[in-house]
């Protein structure tokens, strides 16, 4: 005797996969954001805007106090210009680095060279900053991995 009606079958119960895996994906897209901007601001800014593999050495002290000018040079002898404390205008580097000069002669210039970069294109570089008449330039480099 069957007291729930003519039906004897009984209906199946069923999970919607679509709102499930939209919800997976949206976790996934917002774990992976999260660790990128964590990793990000976890190392130094200068250190984190351009890939640059540095060159080695163990003598050398850190001295690096306020905001300094940081100068760039890539593998590929490109050369970006970032800090000063506020934005350098200009089309070159020679007119950013005067609009500089002028506004605080004894600011710290820092010079990062990638070890593929042309020694001459880093010469260059440092010969214009001393040009240009900042009496102090700062090499970077990397300590070695122990």
């Amino acid at each position: 005797m069957n007291l729930r009606g003519a039906s004897s079958r009984r209906d199946e119960a069923t999970i919607e996969l679509t709102p499930l895996i939209d919800i997976v994906f949206l976790l996934l897209i917002f774990f992976l954001l999260t660790s990128s901007i964590s990793q990000a601001s976890s190392s130094s800014s200068r250190e984190a805007s351009i890939p640059i593999d540095l060159p080695e050495a163990r003598s050398g002290s850190a001295t690096v106090t306020g905001d300094p000018v940081t100068l760039s040079v890539t593998s590929e002898g490109k050369v970006v210009v970032e800090g000063g404390g506020g934005q350098l205008v200009g089309g070159s580097i020679e007119e950013k680095l005067l609009e500089l000069h002028k506004r605080d002669p004894k600011a710290q210039i820092l010079l990062r060279g990638d070890q593929g970069a042309s020694h001459g294109r880093v010469i260059e570089l440092l010969d214009v900053v001393k040009q240009i008449g900042f009496k102090k330039v700062d090499l970077i480099i990397a300590r070695p991995k122990k």
